[in-house]
């Protein structure tokens, strides 16, 4: 199979457009600026030219990008193939969808463990439209568990709405949160995201304790979920800081082989008036991501020990029976 050949007249048309859809597009302005500079003097020094495929440039121009910009989500990539006109969309691309629900939009695991908690491994936030009914069933079969262990070590992340719908059954009804805020550029707007009062299905609630797993990989949408339940004090979480992808953004065509992913707005989170770019979601407790999940489970057993022996709540003597054969086993 012979390559696609680039030569420098593309190179240069190429690096322009890019610049150009930045100066467009990208959420900070004046750093759009300062990046299209940089590459269009990059390109005048030679720096591009001495790369000998589309997938070594792309590699190059995105480690200048996010060198400049200290955002992981501002990203250049090659297609050996012609890039369709049309613009994708995240919602109704038919590929996307098959492959979505191949991996049961995103719900890879749910379980009742040992002890009365919930495991819930999720690696991906698919769009409500699609995942809705999913995500009800899923979360209303742990919602009699007495904790929850939430997996999001390899979640990429995906659609805030999702993130908000799920974190809706971790909250009571009684009035909506405010779990976050988008400012997008392009509508010179903010949008605020809050819980939902009424949810499908039976909602775990507000009382009971949750750990969230996390590692490296988890990035964008899923560190949005651990952050703004993090900054209410609704969980814990346990793991590796995570990717430090904040800024939500769109694929845009550069010409036939090359497209760029760019951020066109930033979350601001309504306890820190911040948000994660570049820095992750810190843990709670910090720990390698291969162990986190043995960590979550011994201090909810430890925790449920303690408020199930405090209550003396009738009815309780087997399970706490099971949870001290599990802490001996675990010790």
């Amino acid at each position: 199979m012979t390559s696609f050949r680039l030569d420098d007249v593309f190179i240069e048309t190429t690096v322009e457009s890019l610049g150009a859809l930045l100066l467009d597009y990208y959420i900070f302005p004046n750093t759009a600026e300062v990046i299209k500079t940089s590459l269009l003097k990059k390109l005048s020094e030679g720096d591009y030219y001495k790369d000998e495929t589309g997938f070594t440039l792309a590699e190059k121009i995105t480690t200048d990008l996010q060198k400049i910009s200290n955002d992981k989500h501002l990203d250049f990539a090659f297609s050996e193939s012609a890039l369709p006109l049309q613009q994708h969309d995240p919602i109704n691309d038919e590929n996307l969808l098959f492959r979505q629900k191949l991996n049961n939009y995103g719900f890879k695991r749910a379980e009742r463990l040992p002890g009365n908690i919930g495991y819930l491994v999720i690696n991906e936030f698919v769009y409500p439209e699609h995942a809705g009914r999913m995500a009800a069933h899923t979360m209303s079969f742990i919602s009699g568990t007495d904790g929850l262990i939430i997996d999001l070590r390899n979640n990429y992340g995906g659609s805030s709405i999702m993130s908000a719908f799920i974190a809706s059954y971790l909250l009571d009804g009684n009035s909506p949160v405010h779990l976050n805020d988008i400012y997008w550029r392009f509508y010179d707007k903010t949008q605020s995201i809050w819980s939902l009062p009424f949810v499908p299905g039976e909602k775990f609630g507000a009382k009971k304790p949750v750990y969230i797993l996390t590692s490296q990989n988890t990035g964008s949408c899923a560190e949005e979920f651990a952050y703004s339940l993090q900054a209410i004090q609704r969980v814990k979480i346990i793991g590796e800081k995570t990717a430090g992808k904040a800024n939500a953004g769109s694929v845009h065509r550069v010409n036939d082989h090359f497209q760029a992913f760019i951020p066109n707005a930033y979350p601001i989170n309504p306890i820190t008036k911040g948000n994660w770019n570049d820095i992750g979601v810190l843990p709670d407790i910090e720990c390698n991501s291969n162990e986190s999940y043995e960590m979550a489970y011994h201090l909810l057993l430890e925790q449920l020990l303690q408020q199930y022996s405090e209550s003396m709540e009738p009815g309780r003597e087997p399970l706490i029976a099971d949870i001290k054969r599990l802490l001996k086993i675990n010790i």
